[in-house]
């Protein structure tokens, strides 16, 4: 049997690495085919392509990544700290461009948890800082530690034309919750988030800063939306 070899490496390749229309090359880090189109690289096969990850202990995250507005994104962020302090501050971001100027916009949050009988929420407009309001709610004795798993997508929108692209509209929930303990505390929030400009970067805080220690993880995934 013939024996079929392609180009291969750990990561993405670039037009650079893949110079002939239909040229294919294998990730074998994360077990991803891609092929050379007559701009570009794509994955072959799929729905979701993971282009960003990044996990440190800390409980910021600052990026930069040139979001393209043929594609719609999926975000997932854990934070999670040990230890009894309970924190509850809630997550905010900042959208960017790639020289890191805010983008200005809108948000809106609605925060539940499971001891409180009320729904609250909180908004604004023309803000450069869009807050989740998905503080841990203090249901319990905390003996572990906190968690929050923010969840979203972020889809382009059309002004004049299909290729003009203005506003960015992110929406998605966030859980908060406990690190180990099987009598866990959870508090959901619902968001959205609407901002203007050319979106390049993203600052994330999950707001649990107790240093005992502070980790977290973003991954970003994209599927084309045509």
């Amino acid at each position: 049997m013939a024996t079929i070899r392609v180009k291969r490496g750990t990561t993405k390749p670039t037009t650079s690495n893949l110079q002939y229309l239909g040229e294919l090359a294998f990730d074998y880090n994360n077990n991803c085919l891609y092929a050379r189109n007559s701009t570009s690289v794509v994955k072959v096969g799929g729905e979701l392509e993971l282009v960003y990850h990044y996990e440190g202990v800390t409980y910021t995250h600052s990026l930069s990544y040139a979001f393209d507005p043929d594609y719609i994104y999926k975000v997932h962020i854990i934070s999670s700290t040990q230890g009894i302090s309970s924190d509850t501050s809630t997550t905010y971001f900042y959208y960017r461009t790639s020289s890191l100027t805010n983008l200005p916009g809108s948000y809106l949050s609605v925060y539940s948890n499971d001891v409180a009988g009320t729904v609250s929420k909180t908004s604004a407009r023309n803000t450069t800082v869009f807050y989740i309001q998905d503080a841990y709610s203090a249901g319990v004795t905390l003996t572990s530690g906190i968690t929050k798993v923010i969840d979203f997508e972020i889809s382009p929108t059309f002004a004049t034309g299909l290729a003009d692209t203005q506003q960015w509209v992110a929406y998605g929930k966030s859980v908060t919750t406990v690190t180990g303990q099987g009598d866990a505390a959870i508090s959901l929030a619902d968001f959205v988030h609407s901002f203007y400009g050319n979106f390049a970067a993203m600052y994330i805080n999950s707001g649990l800063n107790l240093g005992s220690p502070d980790l977290i993880s973003v991954t970003i995934y994209r599927t084309l939306r045509k």
